[in-house]
Order: C-alpha cells, then sequence, then structure tokens
C-alpha cells in the first residue's frame, strides 16, 4: 500500500477535508453549542454512530480503493477549496446561533444576519453545500449515497424548525412575525 504522501492527491484532500470536517465538530461542540435540554436523546446514539462510522467506512473504502479512478486535478482543488468556504460558512452559522440568547435568557429567537436573512436553517444549507462539493471532488457514487443520506434528515430537521418558528413568531399579541424565507436550500425547499 503506498506512503500517504504517494497517494493521488484527491485521496490526500478527501481525508484531510474528512478530518477538517469532524475536528470543527467537535471544536463547535466544546466551544460553540450550548446544549440546555435533551437535544441529544441515547437513543438517537446508535442512528447516529452507524451513520457516521458506517459511511466513513464506506466512503474511505470507495475513494481508497486502489482501482479508484481520480477526477480531473482542477476539478478535485475547487470543489474542495469551495467546500472549506461552506464548512467556514458552517461554522459562522453555528456561531449565529449560539449567540441569539444573553446568557440566562430562554426561549426562541428568529434568527438574523448573514445566510439567516434568506434562509432558515442556514447551517444545514452551508453543510449540504460542503458535501454535495466533496461528491464532486472525490466523484464517488458512495459520497454521493451520505450527501444524500445527511441531506434528507437534515430537511426533516429543517422543516419542523421552520414550522415551529412561523407558528412562535406569527405576529400576534405582539410577538414578531417570522420573515419570508427558504426552509434550508433553496430554491427547492
Amino acid at each position: 500500500m503506498p506512503r500517504f504522501e504517494q497517494r493521488p492527491l484527491v485521496q490526500q484532500i478527501a481525508v484531510a477535508y474528512w478530518v477538517f470536517h469532524y475536528a470543527k465538530r467537535i471544536f463547535e461542540t466544546y466551544f460553540v453549542h450550548m446544549f440546555g435540554h435533551d437535544t441529544m436523546p441515547i437513543r438517537n446514539l446508535f442512528k447516529n454512530c452507524s451513520y457516521y462510522y458506517g459511511f466513513a467506512a464506506y466512503v474511505a473504502y470507495f475513494v481508497n480503493h486502489p482501482k479508484y479512478t481520480a477526477p480531473p486535478e482542477l476539478q478535485t482543488l475547487v470543489s474542495f477549496g469551495l467546500a472549506v468556504l461552506c464548512q467556514l460558512a458552517n461554522l459562522r452559522c453555528h456561531i449565529i446561533l449560539s449567540n441569539l440568547r444573553k446568557p440566562g435568557e430562554k426561549g426562541y429567537k428568529i434568527p438574523t444576519g448573514f445566510l439567516f436573512n434568506y434562509i432558515t436553517c442556514a447551517n444545514y444549507t452551508a453543510e449540504i453545500w460542503g458535501w454535495i462539493l466533496f461528491t464532486v471532488g472525490t466523484q464517488t457514487l458512495a459520497a454521493a449515497l451520505f450527501t444524500v443520506a445527511g441531506a434528507l434528515q437534515m430537511a426533516d430537521w429543517a422543516r419542523g424548525k421552520h414550522r415551529r418558528l412561523v407558528k412562535l413568531f406569527d405576529g400576534k399579541d405582539g410577538r414578531p412575525k417570522y420573515p419570508k424565507r427558504w426552509v434550508m436550500f433553496p430554491p427547492l425547499l
């Protein structure tokens, strides 16, 4: 098996991107997200671990397979360059969400700023675009299936969050009216 630095560029970039994404998520868990209630029930642990570990192995198998055919280098570089920007946009969205309430404040707020001026779940938008670009950069069916599975789950969460915010911020009894926005993925949702 060739050493890491002897592998095709796309394989090196793909593993670096995958590690960067999950290192960012760990950083966000400790320093950005505020978990104040049962946001992740223990029953979801098996589903989440199966999804992440299963797809990590599945995608890695095909991206690192000896018969893997790399896409053109320019396609890889442009795709992953844009994907990193999407991950940074996702981080910015998470920081905006984390700063919605002052310490000790409770209740929902309407997210504003950056992509939230147009999209209810802008963090999901940036996340999905990052994985779409990963798929384009690696050109594998495994990455596409990972992206679709994640996007479908996030779309479900986004629809629920959007409905909740529209219902809560109805413009009645002094409450602000929730602005017209895309749910998650303009122009489709």
